[in-house]
């Protein structure tokens, strides 16, 4: 940054959450200052993380979890964009399927989460994400924000939702059971597909000017 100050741990923190999986690289995408990489791991068929720097005036950071598609599991992402004076974000647990006409699946997935959601209400910046398309795949506890850095400890701070929602996610994986039947899984593809185009349609949006078209893929 133009003042000295080095950007949040973004990369390290998320990191050592994923370190509690049994990661299997199958994939990797790196260019001068730009580094994404891509595992798969038990019930997930992709765990993507990177992030590059965008002169010495933005940091962005993303993280995508996507599980198998025959699995009854939310999916996991997190967006990062990182200035001198603010940070922008989006940190979700998304639907697979229809969670306000599926009970069970919103007891087991977002309730955990609603405890939180509200802790994290009160950071400075808490706003509804400015996307439409993505805010419609969102869960109803997602959290974004754009928070102003103006005193000590605001980056970690901002940073905090993302590894307690990745914390929360990983503990979902352990005890994640198959879906319940050929519809089932079906309505997951289904709803999988069109979370990815959601959500690689904004990042390409947004930064395709600093990732390549074959970067953004390895996230989706």
């Amino acid at each position: 940054m133009a003042d000295g100050s080095k950007w949040a741990p973004y990369i390290e923190k998320m990191q050592e959450q994923l370190s509690q999986l049994a990661l299997r690289e199958i994939q990797q995408d790196q260019t001068a200052g730009k580094t994404v990489k891509a595992y798969a791991a038990d019930k997930l068929a992709k765990i993507a993380i990177g992030d590059c720097a965008i002169g010495a005036e933005k940091h962005i950071g993303l993280c995508t979890i996507f599980p198998l598609e025959n699995y009854w599991l939310p999916l996991f992402f997190s967006f990062w964009e990182e200035q001198e004076k603010k940070i922008s974000f989006l940190v979700d647990i998304m639907p697979t399927v229809d969670s306000l006409v599926d009970e069970p699946y919103r007891i087991k997935y977002f309730d955990p989460i609603q405890p939180m959601w509200e802790k994290f209400a009160h950071l400075p910046g808490i706003a509804p994400f400015e996307d439409d398309a993505v805010r419609a795949v969102c869960s109803i506890v997602y959290t974004a924000a754009v928070v102003p850095v103006d005193k000590e400890g605001m980056r970690l701070a901002a940073l905090a939702p993302h590894t307690e929602y990745l914390k929360s996610y990983i503990d979902f994986v352990k005890d994640a059971p198959q879906a319940d039947g050929e519809a089932k899984a079906k309505e997951i593809q289904r709803k999988i597909k069109a979370v990815k185009t959601a959500l690689r349609s904004y990042v390409q949006r947004q930064y395709a000017g600093a990732m390549h078209a074959d970067m953004i893929k390895v996230f989706f």
